[in-house]
């Protein structure tokens, strides 16, 4: 997402977590496939339990 600020990347930069318009969304870069995780870190840390990366949801602070 072009311009949205990237508060997270993963190791191999296939996925990332970018601000955008005031909303946290999960993008994978190599098929651009976004899930909308909410308007605070804590509600992003929620739906990705949700969807179950706690991987993700636990290096969010």
């Amino acid at each position: 997402m072009a311009g949205a600020p990237t508060i997270w990347v993963n190791s191999d930069m296939s996925e990332q977590i970018a601000d955008f318009n005031g909303e946290y969304v999960l993008i994978t870069t190599q098929d651009m496939k976004k899930i909308i995780l909410g308007k605070t870190i804590e509600e992003a840390r929620e739906k990705l339990k949700e969807i179950g990366r706690y991987d993700i949801a636990a290096q969010l602070r």
